[in-house]
């Protein structure tokens, strides 16, 4: 069960001496509380990284159309990735990899038009690869391996850095 009540824009999550990658910040979540002279703040990241978490994939994260930045590797989750992963058109650095998900990877994928780094490698994705993920024309690393992704590179991915 995610536990995603309380104040969560608060002390190392709006900290900018923090990063969302320091090894020593697990979980870990940034907010920007810039909007509306600093009375409003989004999540821009969540890490949940090597937590053991399990289950599926809670449908309120695919509202949080402010990220940037979402790793939620290395855990135990399962199930489709969820169709409203395309609001979250701000991403850039995308992580499912080493988990038990499954499924088609959805082609909102697509709609992810920032995105630079899409991982999903160690899990058990059925199909292949959707050709609308060439639309994430500044997508420079893709993590596939092990992935249960079959088939071809789609012709669309030309286009891709």
């Amino acid at each position: 069960q995610w536990n995603i009540s309380g104040e969560l824009c608060t002390g190392a999550a709006t900290d900018d001496s923090i990063t969302i990658d320091s090894t020593s910040y697990n979980p870990g979540i940034k907010c920007d509380c810039s909007y509306n002279n600093g009375s409003t703040c989004h999540i821009t990241a969540l890490k949940v990284y090597a937590m053991d978490v399990d289950g599926l994939i809670p449908d309120e994260l695919w509202n949080l159309t402010f990220l940037t930045n979402l790793n939620l590797a290395q855990n135990y989750l399962t199930g489709p990735l969820s169709a409203s992963i395309g609001n979250l058109t701000r991403m850039q650095y995308l992580s499912f990899g080493i988990n038990a998900l499954s499924g088609e990877l959805p082609k909102e994928l697509g709609k992810l038009t920032d995105l630079r780094s899409l991982a999903f490698g160690a899990n058990n994705f059925s199909g292949s690869l959707p050709p609308d993920l060439g639309n994430s024309t500044k997508l420079e690393q893709l993590y596939i391996d092990s992935s249960g992704i079959s088939g071809g590179i789609p012709s669309t991915f030309a286009a891709l850095q």
